[in-house]
């Protein structure tokens, strides 16, 4: 499945009455799509929709549906099974917020497995839309982690 596929089946959803739509396929790949309430067209127009990503949660779906997601939009997914870590201590700044913006090579979060404290770091230069993991929470291989906006 492509992303013309994803863009595809967000729009059915968006036109359908369902509100969630969960797909499968042989190969393992998943996809859990989920209507979120519609911005009003007033807080539309008087936000960018990235910056309106950063407010509200509701507004990401928004701003994918917006977005050429093949050349704006980043994912950034676990390469590993482990502990997710926003920062490098219990007592330090996290290594990024929503908002910021990343150069490629900037460490975006640690992935704790087996003892070992291994660095995720971005891929390229973008601004950080949306944290999708929650600090000190186990994550899967090929979990979406964060979610670039690439600049």
């Amino acid at each position: 499945m492509d992303l013309r596929d994803i863009r595809d089946l967000i729009k059915l959803l968006d036109e359908s009455s369902l509100a969630k739509l969960e797909l499968e396929d042989t190969n393992g790949f998943k996809l859990k799509l989920e209507k979120a309430p519609v911005l009003k067209k007033k807080e539309a127009s008087r936000l960018k929709a990235a910056d309106a990503v950063l407010f509200d949660d509701d507004k990401l779906v928004a701003k994918i549906r917006e977005t050429d997601l093949e050349q704006e939009m980043l994912t950034i997914y676990a390469p590993m099974v482990g502990t997710f870590f926003r920062a490098p201590a219990p007592d330090a700044d996290p290594f990024v917020k929503e908002g910021v913006v990343v150069e490629s090579g900037d460490t975006l979060c640690i992935i704790e497995a087996m003892k070992l404290m291994n660095e995720i770091t971005a891929e390229v230069k973008g601004r950080v839309i949306k944290i999708l993991a929650e600090n000190g929470q186990p994550v899967e291989y090929n979990q979406p982690l964060f979610l670039l906006e690439r600049l």
